[in-house]
């Protein structure tokens, strides 16, 4: 078993912020006898997704997050209630892992649970946390407790509060500028330690740093948590660090009122916290920590402060100044220290508008007489103008595509759609399985099935659930679900040992089974060529707000062509940029590429390029006929390093003017231009140079490709726009 490192049982800060340098697995036995198994004595409470216990584990006393299966947990309740899809859990449970690897190579913040085992078995998917000192109870079980003082309360507040300032603001060697989203802050998530210090352990809705930037994603039918949720979002609207600063005020409202929202799976009824302190802040003059709670929780995004702002205010309250020299919030290490200090300055999308305020629906509340405040306010006033004055707009606008919501389906329904994958039905491999045509509800679809260890390249079957899930992620982006060269995503398959995904296309062929034959004409070639090269412009388009996208693995083999001749890009396994923030490294670090495909500067930083090779390969295949693909020798045909043997040929027999590399059979056929068939070889040459310095951008390419006879004069007939 590996060794982890030793935590001391103090409560001092060193403690808190020690790094767990190795997070290792437990067995379902071990994980049953951490729990005592899962006794109703060691029974905390529940989370978003399934049960919290107490635990021990090596001596030490740990908490156990259990999440349940997908099938027996409703996410919310009422209108938004919502059930979690197969695979998402395992999702959330790899986003931790990730998340807890990068932080474990800085300073741990105090007021975040540490990660020290998991469990990923059949029957048990759990999360082992130490913290250190010993948790009390969570934020949700104490807050209605008379024993739970007022200098208690403010310090879980304050140090929560400075957790999120630190997770809001941008982070050191991220591959991206994003701010880490918590999405979904409830007081069942908030563990209170001996020393009444908070400790968010959930981080299953996380957004942003090196995961998935999920603020735009369509479909998801979990919203954050019923209460908390900012009523923009729950409406469609924004997911920005402003929702979390929504769900902070509800929780602030909490802890100053003792109040708290008990979930019965009712959430139309009774009023929740933050509409019950809007009914009594228009009856009182508030000042100090009531008005920051009412200012975070404004419908209005733009009125809501920044958590750096509520720190700050939070600062010049005589509880805290009084007090915070022995609260660990105040004393991080400096590594912790330099992350706050760094403002974050990013900017909105070119043409974005601000924030809508949308009109909250208001419920019928009941009468309540209480005070918002249950214990002593401070004398330190402040002004909703002097909060006002700083807030940040970062959100972006999103609605919920109700109608296109992706299905699961189960590997029997698979199997029914496409005759038992069938060899009949087989279209071909792609770089990690297999391909299949099928017919669902009587409408055609392809079928694209993961194999269990890959066969072609490096990368492993293991990874291939995460390569599933980005892929999801991707084609409910809305900016990608609308390009006509993707491919559209009906649902998927996530089964133990089975990884499929179902789209909507009616299939022709693979691009690499049309490109030698003689009925595959020379426009309906070069509408395949002018399409393609638009989708990679469109993928590799400046955009403000990420990094543009490389597909990593560009392979004639991933191109469906549609009855049209429209090509579809079906496979991201390797695709990185965009809202996919890491590059992957774990699992892309040997993929180089698809073979005969794979740049031959592969070692150079400059990713587009590699694209760029990989679609000179595609040109030069599709003029010429010739397809990368095994001999008899086992040997690859190299479309690239042919293409410039044959032009030193020429060049050395001094051929004629042009140099051409477009089939005979092609130069015979309606549309096709003796001086196209120059451009697009040259243009095709320099995509494969081997200086990737030399080669054009993909936005040249489209212009070079716009001014050939063939795309002037048969645009219409061929169905592209120019």
């Amino acid at each position: 078993m590996p060794q982890k490192e030793e935590v001391a049982g103090s409560s001092s800060l060193s403690g808190r912020c020690d790094r767990i340098l190795a997070v290792f697995g437990l067995t379902e036995e071990e994980l049953e006898k951490c729990v005592n198994g899962f006794s109703e004595e060691n029974f905390i409470g529940k989370f978003q997704f399934g049960d919290v216990y107490r635990g021990t584990y090596d001596g030490d006393d740990v908490i156990v997050k259990v999440w349940t299966k997908h099938d027996r947990y409703k996410v919310l309740a009422g209108e938004n209630e919502g059930r979690v899809l197969a695979g998402e859990n395992e999702g959330r449970l790899k986003d931790e892992m990730v998340l807890h690897h990068y932080f474990s190579r800085y300073e741990f913040h105090p007021n975040a649970a540490k990660l020290q085992a998991f469990c990923r078995r059949d029957r048990y998917l759990a999360a082992i946390y130490l913290p250190n000192p010993m948790a009390i109870d969570t934020l949700h079980n104490l807050i209605e407790k008379d024993t739970f003082t007022w200098e208690q309360r403010i310090k879980v507040a304050f140090g929560f509060a400075s957790l999120l300032q630190y997770m809001h603001t941008p982070h050191p060697n991220c591959p991206s500028n994003f701010p880490y989203l918590i999405c979904n802050i409830d007081a069942a998530h908030i563990l209170v330690d001996q020393d009444h210090e908070p400790l968010l352990f959930d981080f299953s809705m996380i957004s942003g740093g090196m995961l998935t930037d999920k603020r735009d994603l369509l479909n998801h039918c979990i919203q954050g948590c019923c209460a908390y949720s900012d009523p923009n979002f729950a409406q469609p609207g924004e997911w920005s660090e402003k929702c979390d600063v929504f769900s902070y005020g509800v929780l602030l409202l909490s802890l100053i009122s003792k109040r708290i929202h008990k979930d019965d799976g009712d959430c139309t009824n009774v009023p929740f916290v933050y509409e019950w302190a809007k009914n009594e802040h228009k009856q009182q003059n508030s000042a100090g920590i009531t008005n920051l709670a009412m200012l975070c929780v404004e419908y209005d995004p733009q009125k809501r402060p920044t958590m750096k702002r509520v720190v700050k205010h939070m600062k010049k309250l005589h509880i805290v100044r009084h007090n915070a020299n022995g609260w660990e919030c105040c004393k991080m290490p400096n590594g912790v220290n330099e992350v706050l200090k760094t403002r974050f300055r990013s900017k909105p999308r070119p043409g974005q508008l601000p924030f809508n305020h949308l009109k909250h629906r208001m419920r019928k509340t009941r009468g309540c007489h209480q005070t918002l405040s249950s214990g002593p306010e401070s004398s330190d006033s402040m002004s909703c103008s002097d909060l006002n004055q700083e807030f940040d707009l970062r959100g972006f606008k999103s609605s919920f595509g109700v109608n296109n919501a992706i299905k699961v389906f189960s590997s029997d329904d698979l199997s029914t759609y496409t005759g038992g994958f069938s060899k009949e039905n087989l279209i071909g491999e792609f770089q990690f399985g297999k391909v299949f045509r099928g017919v669902r509800e009587g409408k055609k679809v392809i079928v694209k099935t993961w194999w269990g260890s890959n066969r072609k390249c490096y990368g492993g079957g293991a990874c291939n659930a995460e390569r599933l899930k980005d892929e999801i992620s991707l084609l409910q982006h809305p900016r990608l679900l609308s390009h006509p060269n993707l491919v559209k995503m009906i649902g998927y398959c996530f089964e133990e040992e089975k990884l499929d995904a179902v789209y909507d296309l009616d299939p022709q062929d693979s691009l690499h089974n049309l490109a030698p034959k003689d009925e595959f004409t020379w426009l309906q070639r070069m509408k395949v060529i002018y399409e393609f090269a638009k989708l990679l412009e469109f993928l590799q388009a400046p955009n403000p707000t990420h990094v543009p996208y490389r597909l990593g693995n560009i392979d004639a083999e991933h191109i469906i062509l549609d009855k049209e001749y429209s090509p579809k890009l079906i496979d991201f396994g390797a695709t990185v940029g965009g809202i996919i923030l890491s590059f992957r490294d774990s699992r892309n670090m040997c993929l180089w590429g698809c073979y005969g495909y794979i740049d031959s500067c592969f070692d150079s930083g400059a990713y587009e390029a590699r694209d760029i090779f990989a679609y000179g390969i595609i040109l030069l295949c599709l003029i010429s006929k010739r397809i990368p693909r095994e001999d008899e020798s086992d040997e690859i045909f190299l479309a690239g390093k042919w293409a410039w043997d044959e032009y030193d040929k020429w060049v050395d027999e001094e051929e004629g003017s042009g140099f051409s590399l477009v089939h005979e059979d092609l130069r015979e056929e309606v549309g096709f231009d003796p001086n196209d068939g120059v451009a697009l070889t040259k243009l095709g040459l320099e995509c494969v140079d081997c200086d990737d310095s030399n080669r054009p951008s993909m936005e040249k390419v489209v212009k070079r490709l716009r001014n050939l006879h063939v795309i002037r004069s048969h645009a219409e007939e061929m169905g592209i726009q120019k």
